[in-house]
């Protein structure tokens, strides 16, 4: 079994024919919406959003009607996707190492920066040492450009040292890592007269789809900026790649700055008011805030009584959708209120884990 196929089953199986495909792809994408986000945490799928950001909506239909025509999901007249009892089976008998080091919600913001920086820093250290001083660099991006000159310059002396253990870094990661997993980065890296080889060429190299070429070097570039991050000492230049690489805050710049009217005590009218907002786009960041912030009080909207009723009553009909709980508390609370109560609950349920 294929990793885009054990993805794509994953949110299937954890959407529970809650969601439909279009869910799926907000969430690999990394979508920035109170909704996007309220799925990723709900359903316990925050590891995985964000790690596909190429990923295009035909394609990911695609990919859902060939599992269609596996028997391993069932696409009902509605669009919502449930996972057949033959999913499940495949489902189970994934690897776990193949996808365990995806962190998707907290880093997805930062990994293509660190991709970059390593790509064209390896391409630039080992064309320096093979004495090959005019090349074309293989990321087009000024900003890594310009902090891969920094990194020359601050340490030309030392190149031929840098080149040795980043390579040694590398190899010493790789070596516990999948190596179809291992093989993909291989054989995608430039510099020294090579040539690293495009998506396309991967795919007809290893027999694989573009989803899986995407997936496994995405879970790769995961894995060796966690572990660089981390250890210092271990890999100091793969480490120096994650400077300045923080934890995405994922509140967005808009709901922040609603975040803070609501610490200073304003209402949600004074807040539409001063910021001309819609009362649904000001409500959108209330929710999105109780999401990300664990000690942000909803205290103003719903007493603690209220959280607990409507999460016992999502958690006894085993459902995250808002139209089935609302309808068992009989309208007693409207959809804001509901996405509010849920978003606090996540928080509950992770400390009652921890």
């Amino acid at each position: 079994m294929k990793m885009f196929d054990h993805v794509v089953l994953t949110c299937v199986d954890r959407f529970r024919g809650e969601r439909t495909v279009s869910g799926i792809y907000h969430l690999l994408t990394g979508k920035r919406s109170s909704q996007t986000l309220q799925d990723a945490k709900g359903y316990e799928l925050d590891r995985l959003f964000g790690i596909y950001p190429s990923l295009k909506r035909e394609q990911l239909e695609r990919h859902a009607q060939a599992l269609v025509q596996d028997g391993l999901i069932q696409i009902n007249e509605q669009s919502f996707p449930t996972i057949t009892s033959g999913g499940a089976e495949q489902l189970s008998s994934f690897p776990v190492d193949e996808l365990k080091h995806f962190e998707g919600m907290v880093w997805h913001g930062v990994i293509p920066t660190f991709v970059k920086r390593v790509y064209l820093l390896l391409q630039m250290m080992a064309n320096s040492n093979a004495g090959i001083h005019h090349y074309v660099p293989i990321v087009d991006d000024y900003g890594t450009q310009q902090w891969v000159r920094t990194v020359y310059h601050q340490f030309q002396d030392k190149l031929p040292k840098m080149v040795e253990s980043m390579y040694e870094e590398i190899h010493h990661l790789l070596k516990k890592h999948p190596s179809n997993q291992a093989d993909l980065f291989a054989y995608r890296l430039t510099g020294g007269g090579i040539i690293g080889m495009t998506i396309d060429q991967l795919k007809r190299e290893f027999g694989l789809n573009g989803g899986d070429v995407e997936l496994m070097l995405q879970h790769t570039h995961y894995y060796l900026f966690l572990e660089s991050k981390k250890k210092k000492d271990q890999y100091p230049v793969l480490h120096l790649c994650t400077k300045g690489l923080d934890a995405t805050h994922l509140i967005t710049r808009s709901a922040r700055k609603t975040y803070q009217y609501i610490q200073q005590g304003l209402s949600l009218q004074e807040i539409m008011n001063i910021r001309r907002l819609k009362k649904s786009t000001i409500q959108d960041h209330i929710v999105e805030s109780a999401l990300i912030i664990p000690d942000f009080s909803i205290a103003s909207f719903l007493s603690e009584q209220d959280v607990q009723e409507i999460n016992k009553m999502g958690i006894q009909m085993n459902t995250k959708k808002l139209k089935q709980i609302h309808e068992a508390l009989n309208g007693k609370y409207d959809y804001f209120e509901l996405r509010l109560a849920l978003a606090k609950g996540q928080h509950a349920i992770k400390e009652g884990m921890t």
